[in-house]
């Protein structure tokens, strides 16, 4: 209810490769899906994290991280060294255990 129409939540969903971070990603994510309409999950690798693998939950009321946010970042028209919508998309695009994983706890 704190969350405005254009707000969203980020939160760390933690690492699938480990049996106790698994419990805890399927919890938080159960959590947040129960709360948001769009609810979404994307990686990133971190060498200092454990397992290097970590994942990040991403929440709304409305807007959608791969479809908002790409048609924005275009018009801009900024050019950076690493960031592009590309990888932005790639982000969440999740290895088939995860997705098994995250639907198992639906």
């Amino acid at each position: 209810n704190a969350l405005r129409e254009e707000g969203i939540l980020v939160n760390q969903h933690e690492s699938p490769y480990y049996p106790d971070y698994t419990r805890s990603m399927k919890r938080a994510h159960r959590r947040i899906n129960e709360c948001f309409p769009v609810c979404r999950v994307y990686q990133a690798h971190i060498p200092t994290y454990p397992s290097g693998h970590w994942l990040f939950g991403f929440a709304s009321k409305g807007i959608d991280p791969l479809e908002a946010q790409l048609y924005r970042w275009e018009r801009l028209g900024i050019e950076t060294r690493y960031y592009n919508p590309e990888l932005h998309r790639g982000a969440f695009a999740l290895p088939n255990y995860v997705i098994s994983e995250l639907k198992d706890d639906a």
